[in-house]
């Protein structure tokens, strides 16, 4: 018999002997990027039931059986799988995936994220990594060019301004501007107060699917930008960038010589029957180049830009401070902006299940500015104008004793005047054609601006895959400016014999609170989230300003409202306010089956104070859905790594309105006499009718699209689009005895149809050479559908001194189209004037004169009436384009980036022409002068009885499209071994060069009039930069 003790002793040593073959060993090692060794922290590794994450140092450390398969996987790069066997300390390095990172790439989509692959709307993106290289002075410009359906031109050259954003068009009268959401806070007034350097990604919702989730405020589209949290640094990080360029103009204007204008002032007096003005033209020379004391050619940009980074297991953290600076191309000294920018974003996870995060930034912005784009102020507008006989100052006794200098003998005491002298003034161009340099010289002004922007949110996980967040965001601003006009006298017509002082002050605080709860799922390859939201806004705004004349200062420095006691000096002060208030409820439902078929469903329902009872709420559903084509089973083209199908259709909508539109207001003021005596008796009067019916305007949109990405490298993407605007806002006239203004209503629609196409390639040829070309084009078509007033019209802008109607918005058209009349060439002989005739056999133009312009008769009613004006151009292009070349090798970069803009015409309004003594373009040495001279550009002459240059025509109307390289840079880099020595992780140098070369057939100063909406009157161009530069990283 088997002892006990014995049978015991051997069961112990067989458990022991089992233990030892089955007992986890722990395995330890070090998680690397393939490319430079640098660790991953953050690699997962999975071994059986366990799995380990690794530190900043990305080293790792797992128990697990001998012999069990482990996965270690990184976000971006490519798995890899690895047997445990005896050797207990593991090196694995992990390579990026080009082609898996792109897929499995996130978006920004409003509320939260969603995988790129799964994205169903028309959404555009623009990472940090794209513009880190990139000199910005402003954020909107990292959009321009780079982004299909996103039209983005800078309102004009002055330094401080901002830029025209439009997606996929102008949807409205009332305002395309799309909405800004800047880490979850709303903001008004643009994103100029933005550090380009701070920023993350930029996404551009652009269809209805995407951009609903944004309800009443999302009708132009969405960009959200989203900064830097320092997530994605490893350890500390800590940046220094800067650079210094000088701006200079790129092209002038040619206009006529001082010879040239005398011989064509006296031919016109000639024609009209008028003695000769300057008996010895040749006498003058070249007379005085204006545009050259205009223009300032050494214009310095400045800026610089600190920021701290990074990361720990408990949270990260973004800080930094930057400061830019911009001198003028124009007026030198009096156009200039200036931005201090400071930043703090944090993330902390308080436990596994708080995260709690705050984004703050401060702005400081100053500027100066000068009037631009406008015949009444601007200085290159009256540089191009005034006469080259007009020296810049004038020094001859003889001519400072006579008028306009003297008076009775005796100098003008508020001539102006510098260290120079009296500044010349013209005796041939008066009303607002001014010697520019003096006119802007007593320009004394500036604008300031304080933005605060503050976001705090905590995110709390209830349950596995249910959420809670909630956050609560301010936009404080305060803004205002100065301005100072000294006594002087520029001309008989623009004098001021008491100085004046203004100042103005403006406040707005706008607070938004947003609470959304999200839940996650699966069930076998169903997979499921939803988001359930509430948000509200409050907007207020308070603007106050004044003025005052005759202050006992000339100088700008001493001069305020307050300033002196003069009971006899005027002083005005006026003030408004502004609030309003929107409360919204949202949801979101997304769904994939094995991420094969996606779709999502989203409803937004908003109120807004903005609108009456009957119609406060809007409501604005979208859904969209896709199919991915290349995770089906019988997909076989292994080169094709993504092909995406997908369609949306939703509605969005637009609350711009004032805050008052829907009510009947009275106004004061008004003068009323009452009884037999009719005694004046001061009252107020209905201003406007009210309309309790007014409601949103409501934007529908279907997108049809595909995405497709091939060989890991070459990508394309296209959308084709249908967006109608109803319900737009227009105000019908009411007849002139009611003695109202109308009330506004919601009787008007347009149509923007359109494609948007973007491709790619890039690719890594080698670890020294990568070679990257990616560009977008976008068409655009727009059509005003219905005006909803009798006459299917409305009155556009205006110009020169009688005011000529030159755009009109005009049912079955393209908005803001230019109008006119059309030209048929010029009158060479009387026989071409008397055999333009009627049907009846009357001269339809019957004061015309050879060398005249002859006016199509569109109506054929046998005369040129108003009612022959017409279509002559559109302002809006059909085609926007832009294409970016990027080229590294070894430690050698280059980044080159056009845009163009094609199929716009512009309205030169710069020509002068309705005053006729102002300084013309060169091309009038090319004007009729006898038969078969010309047949483009008319006789010039005094006595204009045809009015060639008085009507609007498509003689001032240009082909507006242009070519421009926005910008190239060349960069080196240097890392590794020399950096390490010096104590920094990389130092890049480099040379940039903006606008360097523009290819147009305009002839005015610069194609890109932003804000003129294709009318130039004088636009302040665009520089020519080029600056060096330097990007260091300390790690």
């Amino acid at each position: 018999m088997i002892n006990n003790k014995h049978i015991k002793s051997l069961a112990a040593s067989f458990v022991l002997v089992l233990s030892s073959i089955t007992m986890n060993a722990q395995y330890k090692g070090v998680v690397l990027d393939a490319a430079d060794n640098s660790p991953l922290p953050g690699a997962v590794i999975t071994a059986g039931q366990n799995s380990a994450m690794t530190d900043m140092d990305g080293r790792w450390s797992i128990d697990a059986l001998n012999g069990v398969e482990a996965k270690i996987s990184f976000v971006g790069y490519v798995s890899k799988t690895i047997l445990f066997g005896d050797d207990k300390n593991i090196t694995v390095k992990l390579s990026y995936d080009q082609a898996g990172s792109t897929l499995d790439e996130v978006v920004v989509v409003g509320y939260g994220v969603q995988k790129k692959s799964n994205v169903t709307g028309a959404i555009s993106s623009v990472k940090s990594e794209d513009l880190e290289d990139l000199q910005l002075p402003r954020i909107e410009t990292a959009l321009q060019g780079r982004t299909s359906g996103v039209t983005v031109v800078q309102s004009s050259g002055q330094p401080g301004s901002g830029s025209m954003i439009r997606i996929r068009g102008t949807s409205s009268i009332n305002g395309s501007d799309p909405l800004f959401v800047v880490d979850g806070v709303i903001i008004g007034g643009g994103i100029d107060f933005l550090n380009p350097g701070d920023i993350e990604t930029i996404e551009v919702l652009k269809d209805a699917a995407s951009a609903a989730i944004y309800g009443a405020r999302g009708a132009n589209g969405v960009i959200i930008v989203t900064t830097k949290n320092g997530s994605k640094i490893k350890g500390m990080e800590v940046k220094v960038t800067s650079y210094t360029g000088v701006q200079n103009p790129w092209k002038t204007i040619p206009v006529l010589s001082g010879t040239e204008y005398a011989t064509i002032m006296n031919e016109m007096s000639a024609a009209a029957g008028q003695p000769k003005l300057y008996d010895n033209p040749a006498s003058y020379g070249e007379g005085t180049d204006w545009q050259s004391h205009v223009f300032n050619p050494n214009a310095i940009m400045r800026s610089s830009d600190v920021s701290v980074a990074g990361a720990t297991n408990k949270g990260s953290y973004y800080a930094s401070v930057s400061n830019f600076n911009q001198e003028g191309i124009v007026a030198q000294g009096k156009s200039y902006y200036e931005r201090l920018a400071a930043r703090l974003n944090t993330i902390t996870n308080v436990n596994d299940r708080l995260t709690v995060g705050w984004n703050v930034a401060y702005t400081h912005n100053q500027s100066n500015g000068v009037a631009e784009n406008t015949e009444w102020g601007s200085p290159l507008g009256r540089a191009l104008n005034i006469d080259p006989i007009t020296p810049l100052y004038e020094t001859d006794p003889t001519i400072l004793a006579a008028s306009p200098y003297s008076s009775g003998g005796v100098l003008r005491g508020n001539l102006v005047r510098d260290e120079g002298g009296i500044y010349g003034i013209s005796n041939r161009v008066t009303s607002e054609i001014l010697n520019p340099v003096a006119a802007y010289s007593i320009i004394n002004n500036y604008g300031w601006a304080d933005k605060i922007v503050n976001n705090t949110y905590a995110e709390f996980e209830v349950l596995p895959r249910l959420k809670v967040r909630s956050s609560m965001g301010i936009d404080l601003a305060f803004w205002g400016s100065e301005g100072f006009t000294p006594s002087h006298y520029l001309n008989a017509t623009n004098l001021l014999d008491t100085n004046n002082v203004y100042s103005s002050f403006n406040r707005g605080f706008t607070w938004i609170w947003d609470n959304t709860v999200t839940y996650s799922h699966n069930m076998g390859k169903h997979n499921m989230s939803y988001l359930v939201g509430h948000s509200a806004q409050a907007v207020n705004g308070r603007y106050i300003g004044g003025n005052k004349r005759d202050v006992p200062t000339q100088d700008f420095q001493d001069a305020t409202i307050d300033y002196g006691r003069n009971e006899d000096s005027e002083q005005i002060y006026g003030g408004r306010w502004e609030r309003y208030a929107i409360e919204s409820y949202f949801a979101r439902a997304n769904y994939d089956y094995d991420g094969k078929y996606v779709a999502t469903a989203v409803l937004r329902g908003d109120a807004s104070s903005r609108f009456g009872q009957n119609y406060r709420w809007g409501y604005f559903p979208s859904i969209s859905a896709g199919w991915n084509l290349h995770k089906e089973d019988f997909w076989v083209y292994d080169n094709v790594n993504q092909l995406k199908l997908k369609a949306g259709y939703g509605l969005n909508g637009s609350d711009a309105a004032g805050s008052l539109e829907y009510a009947s207001t009275i106004i004061g003021g008004r003068s009323y006499t009452f009884g037999r005596n009719e005694v004046l008796t001061n009252g107020t009067t209905l201003a406007q009718v009210a309309n309790p019916d007014l409601r949103w305007e409501s934007v529908a949109q279907l997108n049809i699209g595909a995405e497709i990405r091939a060989y890991d490298y070459l990508t394309f993407g296209i959308d084709v689009f249908n967006r109608r605007t109803n319900d737009m806002k227009t105000r019908p006239p009411l007849p002139s005895y009611i003695g109202n203004d109308p009330s506004t209503a919601n009787v008007g629609s347009m149509l923007n149809q359109g494609i948007d196409m973007e491709f790619g390639y890039d690719r890594t040829y080698s670890k020294n050479f990568s070679f990257g070309v990616s560009g977008n084009l976008s068409f655009i078509k727009n059509e005003v559908v219905l005006i909803g007033n009798e006459s299917g019209y409305l009155t556009g802008a205006g110009w020169g001194t009688q005011g000529i109607e030159i755009t009109r918005i005009t049912e079955g058209l393209p908005i803001g189209y230019l109008f006119g009349y059309q030209t048929d060439g010029i009158f060479q002989n009387m026989n071409d004037v008397y055999g333009y005739t009627s049907q009846s056999g009357d001269t339809i133009q019957p004061l015309a004169q050879p060398g005249d312009f002859k006016f199509v008769d569109l109506n054929g009613d046998g005369e040129i009436t108003a009612d022959d004006r017409t279509m002559i151009g559109n302002p809006t292009p059909d085609w926007t384009a832009g294409i970016t070349l990027d080229i590294r090798y070894k430690n050698w970069d280059l980044n080159v980036f056009g845009q163009g803009v094609f199929g716009n015409d512009i309205y030169n309004a710069s020509r002068r022409y309705d005053l006729p003594t102002a300084n013309m373009p060169a091309t009038a040495i090319d004007r009729w002068t006898g038969e078969g001279s010309t047949n483009t550009h008319p006789r010039l002459t005094f006595d204009d009885r045809n009015r060639n240059f008085a009507r609007s025509s498509d003689f001032y109307v240009e082909d507006g499209s242009f070519f421009r390289l926005k910008s190239l840079q060349v960069g080196y880099n240097i890392s590794g071994g020399f950096a390490e020595k010096i104590g920094v992780g990389k130092v890049r140098i480099y040379y940039a060069g903006t606008n360097l070369l523009t290819f147009t057939k305009y002839s005015g100063f610069d194609p890109e009039i932003g804000a003129g909406m294709g009318i130039d009157r004088g636009i302040y161009p665009q520089a020519r930069l080029n600056t060096i530069g330097f990007n260091i990283t300390f790690k």
